[in-house]
């Protein structure tokens, strides 16, 4: 059932050479997929003049101490792994879109040529056990488990939305999340944009299910609000 709650992953002060320009990142429409799973779209909003959002850059996703992770679906036979929505869709006809409400993966490539690469590849790793058991597609049931994400070795990479594609602006969605309800997990990366205004995000916390900011995420919150009204009084 989709609850039309945001809840905050975190916000934090953009450091703009002139204006304390903020972007924030939410965990928007949390919707029970069921098996105990939860899902969400990560959206950021950037509140500064002259900041065009476009992707992301060095993403580490990992479970918290305690956590599973993040429930991701790959595919039967090859077992390849879908940490994008252009891979899962490279990956057909192994691959099957009934499965998409339950794998977790980056929206880049959710049209032919609707992004740029750039450094290590994105990748995601699967424990292949303790996951949703998902039907076949007519090859065989996928390979369901928990990980994280991030890149291929952990080398510096970043994908981001092309200009045609029509994806880049102060509001974007750049992933679709899944986990254990009420688990929580890690989530380190930089968002980029168009005018080299980034926001670096370390170890920020998610909880799955949860319909409340934290009171440290609720402090950040602050943070960039208060940042953003200093900015409009001086303008």
């Amino acid at each position: 059932m989709l609850r039309k709650i945001c809840f905050a992953l975190t916000a934090v002060l953009a450091t703009a050479a002139s204006a304390n320009a903020a972007i924030i990142v939410t965990a928007t429409n949390p919707t029970d997929v069921g098996n105990g799973l939860t899902a969400v779209t990560l959206h950021a909003h950037a509140t500064g003049a002259g900041q065009t959002i476009n992707g992301i850059q060095d993403p580490s996703l990992v479970a918290a101490a305690g956590s599973s992770g993040l429930h991701q679906v790959w595919t039967p036979i090859t077992g390849a792994a879908t940490p994008t929505r252009g891979s899962q869709t490279a990956a057909a006809p192994l691959w099957s879109d009934t499965w998409l409400p339950f794998d977790s993966y980056w929206l880049f490539g959710s049209a032919a040529g609707d992004n740029l690469s750039v450094g290590s590849a994105f990748n995601e790793t699967n424990s292949g056990s303790g996951g949703a058991a998902l039907p076949t597609a007519g090859f065989g049931a996928p390979t369901t488990g928990f990980g994280g994400m991030g890149t291929v070795g952990g080398a510096p990479g970043n994908m981001a939305f092309t200009l045609t594609s029509g994806k880049q602006g102060v509001d974007v969605d750049l992933a679709h999340l899944v986990g254990k309800t009420g688990q929580a997990f890690l989530s380190t990366f930089v968002i980029t944009t168009n005018e080299g205004v980034n926001q670096t995000i370390t170890n920020q916390s998610l909880t799955f299910g949860v319909a409340v900011p934290e009171p440290a995420t609720l402090g950040l919150m602050g943070l960039a609000l208060a940042g953003s009204l200093g900015f409009i009084r001086r303008r």
